[in-house]
């Protein structure tokens, strides 16, 4: 039996679950399946529920839960060498402060602060002199101090590729800023899509996605990378990963459905079951 949880696939059996908690008919359900489609919304007790029977899932969140947030994703980074801007992880801002009243800041300025839990752009702080890091110190304190980390400022220009792992399929394109001198490039902060620009650095970072992918499990996520464009060979450095992402870039809920019911066929055909069992609503 294949289960989904997804809102807008379809399987043997699907559950809209919503904001309620697993039942009792959930669970039997569960346990029953031999495969299992998640929605990108997955809470964290959904995930273990399914992760703890002996169904295969989709999509494989493992590290996202076991590296949550920018301190998480910058600790998985670091243990898996992958090429990444150099980082430093602070659990408060007590614990950075007593590292600046020695004398020596971690990153030479510009550099960035980035709130633990914050994605798409929100919570980012560029730091070029004293005044910006007490003003941003004091916000995230402000907003509650749940951590953050302090990461060196690539010269990108302000643009970002984008990698979208749809299980063995990528896709990508550019957010381009908007302005000139634009730091923060985010697509919800009215970005420039470009699929087309550098067409030899989005090959690279399909490259590097795909050892992302390989390494990790992850099949279904954005994963943002930067070059240091001054460097006549640019590499890619891994900059985020986001497990629910925004969908202009791939051509709007439409597409990147198909995307996904690609994505999610040729899965429960690697794993054995029969791909047409599943469709969208």
């Amino acid at each position: 039996m294949i289960l989904s949880f997804h809102p807008v696939i379809i399987a043997d059996v699907q559950i809209i679950l919503g904001d309620r908690s697993l039942s009792g008919d959930d669970l039997s359900l569960i346990h029953d399946a031999k495969a299992i489609i998640l929605p990108q919304s997955c809470s964290r007790e959904l995930y273990r529920t399914c992760r703890e029977s002996s169904a295969r899932l989709y999509p494989n969140y493992d590290v996202r839960y076991a590296y949550e947030g920018k301190i998480g994703q910058s600790l998985l980074f670091h243990e898996r060498g992958w090429p990444h801007p150099a980082t430093t992880r602070w659990s408060s801002v007590e614990a950075f402060a007593l590292h600046e009243a020695q004398g020596v800041l971690p990153h030479r300025p510009p550099f960035f602060l980035k709130r633990n839990m914050c994605h798409e752009g929100d919570g980012v702080y560029l730091i070029q002199g004293s005044s910006d890091l007490q003003i941003a110190l004091e916000d995230i304190r402000r907003k509650g101090d749940s951590g953050f980390i302090a990461q060196d400022l690539v010269p990108t220009e302000g643009n970002v590729l984008r990698t979208v792992i749809l299980g063995r399929r990528i896709v990508t394109y550019w957010k381009r800023p908007s302005v000139p001198e634009q730091m923060v490039t985010t697509v919800g902060a009215g970005s420039v899509i470009d699929e087309t620009w550098m067409p030899e650095l989005q090959e690279k970072g399909v490259v590097q996605a795909m050892q992302v992918s390989r390494d990790s499990g992850i099949n279904l996520a954005a994963v943002d990378f930067v070059f240091s464009l001054p460097n006549p060979e640019p590499q890619p450095l891994i900059l985020e990963i986001n497990y629910y992402f925004g969908r202009r870039g791939l051509g709007g809920s439409l597409r990147y459905y198909r995307l996904l019911m690609d994505a999610v066929r040729g899965w429960l055909e690697e794993n054995g079951f029969d791909p047409e069992r599943v469709s969208l609503v």
